[in-house]
């Protein structure tokens, strides 16, 4: 992992408002080594235009740096670094090598929980989408709504099929519920859809809907 700081003459944490050196540290193992070294240029009179060219002046040598050091975090710098840089921002003050190793244990951690929710979402995801009935040549699905809002309660039945329906090619789909949903008249209509059948069976509502291109 690399990481960038930003620092004086002596070594120590430089503000954003001043210019320095820019050192790239990589770890080897348990000891980080500065691998290459960048001037930054930084003042108090520069407006955003000069501060932006100044930042991607350096940007290429910043390439493969998860983090960037420097004494304190400042909003537009924040901005660029960590929205259109991708690289997070540290605030150290003083000598900063020794509080690496916890910045890499910092990221890591990070980076394991965005990838455990983005298996989460995804999971989540895949129980709200209707399921595939029979040969997927038909595109007829079915989803049972009441099962998918007893383990989503907070999610209303617009937020589960809306999303499927405006983006999903398909012949049918069965709705089990224990009504119609009252947006079905007017949302269905507004993207081509419609309800071709109602059926109660085993006290549930069974709602078909169907293209209107099939129903006509």
């Amino acid at each position: 992992m690399k990481i960038a700081v930003f620092v004086d003459t002596n070594g120590d944490t430089l503000s954003f408002d001043s210019s320095g050196m820019v050192l790239i540290y990589e770890s080897n193992h348990s000891d980080w080594q500065c691998i290459h070294k960048v001037p930054f240029c930084i003042d108090k009179e520069m407006d955003l235009a000069d501060i932006r060219k100044s930042i991607y002046k350096i940007a290429p040598d910043l390439f493969g740096c998860k983090a960037f050091v420097a004494k304190r975090r400042m909003g537009i710098f924040n901005a660029i670094f960590e929205e259109e840089l991708h690289i997070r921002l540290f605030a150290i003050e003083g000598y900063p090598v020794p509080f690496l190793d916890n910045i890499r244990e910092t990221l890591r951690t990070e980076i394991i929980e965005a990838i455990n929710q983005i298996e989460l979402n995804k999971q989540k995801k895949e129980c709200l989408d209707p399921v595939l009935v029979g040969d997927f040549s038909n595109g007829c699905y079915q989803i049972n709504l009441v099962n998918v809002q007893e383990k989503n309660a907070s999610m209303n039945s617009k937020e589960i099929l809306l999303p499927f329906l405006e983006n999903k090619s398909f012949s049918e789909l069965e709705v089990i519920c224990l009504h119609v949903p009252k947006w079905f008249d007017k949302e269905l209509h507004n993207i081509g859809l419609g309800v071709f059948k109602v059926e109660w069976k085993d006290a549930y509502c069974h709602a078909f809907v169907h293209p209107v291109s099939i129903l006509s």
